[in-house]
């Protein structure tokens, strides 16, 4: 038996049953090829990201730590479908979450065709697409999504997993010793994806000793020459977000060079291998 559960928008966490009966989604095979959620990492058409013991974490909603049961939840007498947020539907231990959006409600005036025709009025209705935007597998564990952005008004903190670095924190990056800034390029400058790979930068930086981190200068240098970098110094010079994102490639070792044609590349997506 299929259970749907809406979470209607409220200032209090209500959760109402709309729907019990044939299943609505069905499991996708490509699960069992899922990867570990990497924001560096990006999807074939196809492919799901995965958290494991996703149970343990911070952004578990309290329906998944503890065994579904139907009784927890009214009935919906009438629900106003503009007011819910998202649905969740439970079949065989498996929750899959769709958040309703404005698109995915319809009201369409219809003429039925059958042993009577007639004109149908037609009510307010939710679509379901036919692929959910996050499944949960209870029985091992796993949160299973595509994107991380339509899944964290759900989950909440959980886009702290793509976060960006802070003001402070971009400041803090930029007054590294091997950053030199011209042509007013500073904090205020730096958008929304350098911010990002800022964050992970800083967390690789971290891990560096001081032999390393003279070896990614030169690693970057090597690779990409027309960034301007005193070698003496050992200091790039950063005039714009195009130079930014072209260092944080290098401290992210993104530039390779394949083994048979000999040309160097970048890393558009990052995978690590086990």
């Amino acid at each position: 038996m299929n259970h749907v559960i809406a979470k209607i928008r409220s200032r209090e966490k209500i959760f109402e049953k709309i729907y019990s009966g044939d299943s609505i989604y069905e499991l996708p095979t490509e699960l069992r090829g899922a990867v570990e959620y990497n924001p560096e990492t990006i999807l074939e058409e196809d492919d799901w990201y995965k958290i494991d013991q996703f149970s343990s974490t911070a952004y578990a909603i309290e329906v998944l730590k503890k065994d579904f049961n139907t009784v927890e939840y009214d009935e919906a007498n009438r629900v106003r479908t503009e007011s819910v947020e998202y649905i969740m539907s439970v079949q065989d231990n498996v929750y899959y979450f769709q958040r309703i959006l404005k698109h995915s409600i319809m009201m369409k005036k219809r003429i039925t065709l059958g042993d009577t025709i007639r004109l149908d009025q037609g009510e307010k209705s939710i679509v379901i697409n036919s692929t959910p935007d996050a499944i949960y597998v209870k029985d091992d564990d796993i949160l299973y999504f595509k994107k991380l952005s339509t899944i964290s008004p759900i989950f909440k903190g959980i886009d702290e997993l793509y976060r960006e670095a802070t003001e402070e924190e971009t400041k803090e990056f930029l007054q590294n010793d091997f950053i030199e800034l011209e042509d007013s390029y500073g904090v205020e400058k730096v958008k929304k994806s350098n911010r990002k790979r800022i964050a992970m930068a800083m967390d690789t930086l971290s891990s560096f000793t001081p032999k390393d981190k003279q070896k990614i200068l030169k690693y970057t240098h090597e690779y990409y020459p027309a960034l301007k970098y005193e070698e003496k110094k050992k200091v790039f010079t950063i005039g714009s977000e195009e130079e930014m994102k072209y260092l944080l490639w290098g401290i992210e070792q993104r530039y390779y060079t394949t083994p048979v044609t000999n040309e160097r590349r970048v890393a558009n997506s990052i995978m690590q291998l086990e």
